[in-house]
């Protein structure tokens, strides 16, 4: 289950809430296409599960996240850099604000550059 901060993301991405909804205003416009991710997230990358040392040890093809550093992120590790409470979060990848990573806003607001792969290994050392 995605945990608060994952949720913050999701009220609009999942379509169920209005993105011109606040105060006592309902709101009409949704998300469309593939930024409306619906409420089955089986076919996305997981969010809100705790990434530390010991999974990257079980898994095997993740980087140890107090270890692994990220220029994009001025030389932080995954873990200070990226995780949120331990954990990666929709915010671990995705910046809405602009102000965490060196990738350009027309890129999915992504903390890293994906050119190559790059922010999927950030993280998979596949």
């Amino acid at each position: 289950q995605p945990s608060a901060s994952s949720k913050a993301c999701l009220s609009c991405h999942d379509g169920t809430v209005g993105l011109d909804a606040y105060g006592n205003r309902t709101g009409t416009t949704t998300l469309t296409g593939s930024y409306n991710l619906g409420t089955d997230l089986s076919n996305d990358h997981p969010v809100s599960f705790t990434y530390d040392a010991s999974l990257a040890t079980t898994d095997g093809g993740l980087f140890n996240p107090t270890v692994k550093t990220v220029t994009a992120l001025g030389g932080k590790t995954i873990a200070n850099g990226m995780l949120i409470g331990n954990k990666l979060e929709c915010a671990s990848c995705h910046d809405v604000h602009n102000n965490k990573g060196n990738a350009p806003t027309t890129s999915d607001l992504l903390v890293v550059n994906n050119a190559g792969s790059a922010l999927c290994l950030t993280c998979h050392n596949k």
